[in-house]
C-alpha cells in the first residue's frame, strides 16, 4: 500500500500526516454568539465499527464523533472564551501511522495582545470516549505594549511512524514515541536546557 503524504491546508503546523480522510478549512468562532459556527467531517475512525463516523466540532463544545446512526462514541470538552482570538481553527481525521485513526483539532486562545494555539490528536477509545493523545502549542502571537508591534514563534508537529517530532514555538524539540499499552504518545528525549 503506498501512502502519500497530503498536507492539511488549515493545519499548517502538521507535517507528515498520511492521507488524511478528511479535513476542515474554515474557522469556528462561536464566543458570543447567538448561533455558533460548527465544524463538521465524515470519516472512519473506528475501524471496527461499520461506516463512517462524523465528527462535530465548535469552540466552546469540542468535538463530539457520532457513528452512523448518529450515536455518540466520543467527546472532549471545548475551551472557555478568554479573547477576541478565540477560534477553533481546524479539524481533520486520518492516518497518523501509529495503528489506529485520528482527530485532530486546532484551537487558539486568548485576544488581541496574546494568543496561543494549540494542536491536539485523540484517538477514539475502543471502549467509548475520546482519548486526548498529544498536545503542544504551535504559535504564540504576542504585541509589544508599547508599539503594538506584533511577534509570532511558530512550531511544528512532524509524525512519523511510530511517533512525532515536536518543536515548540520556543525552538525546544521533543521526541515522542506512540505506546500502545497507554494509548497514547510519550514523551522521549527533548532539547531543553537542564535546570
Amino acid at each position: 500500500m503506498l501512502l502519500a503524504l497530503a498536507p492539511v491546508a488549515a493545519l499548517p503546523w502538521l507535517h507528515g500526516f498520511f492521507a488524511p480522510a478528511a479535513s476542515s478549512d474554515v474557522g469556528s468562532y462561536d464566543c458570543g454568539m447567538e448561533n455558533p459556527s460548527q465544524m463538521t467531517i465524515v470519516a472512519d475512525v473506528v475501524p471496527s465499527s461499520p461506516g463512517s463516523e462524523q465528527m462535530l466540532a465548535s469552540y466552546t463544545d469540542g468535538i463530539v464523533v457520532l457513528d452512523r446512526n448518529r450515536r455518540p462514541l466520543g467527546s472532549n470538552r471545548g475551551f472557555a472564551c478568554e479573547g477576541s482570538a478565540d477560534e477553533l481553527v481546524a479539524i481533520a481525521a486520518g492516518d497518523a501511522s501509529i495503528g489506529v485513526p485520528v482527530v485532530i483539532m486546532a484551537a487558539t486562545r486568548g485576544g488581541f495582545m496574546e494568543s496561543t494555539t494549540t494542536l491536539m490528536i485523540f484517538r477514539v477509545n475502543p471502549r467509548g470516549g475520546l482519548q486526548p493523545v498529544f498536545d503542544g502549542d504551535v504559535e504564540y502571537h504576542e504585541r509589544d505594549p508599547e508599539t503594538r508591534e506584533p511577534t509570532t514563534r511558530t512550531g511544528v508537529v512532524t509524525l512519523i511512524p511510530g511517533g512525532l517530532v515536536y518543536r515548540d514555538p520556543q525552538g525546544v524539540i521533543s521526541l515522542w514515541t506512540y505506546d500502545r499499552d497507554a494509548g497514547r504518545y510519550l514523551e522521549s528525549l527533548n532539547t531543553r536546557p537542564s535546570a
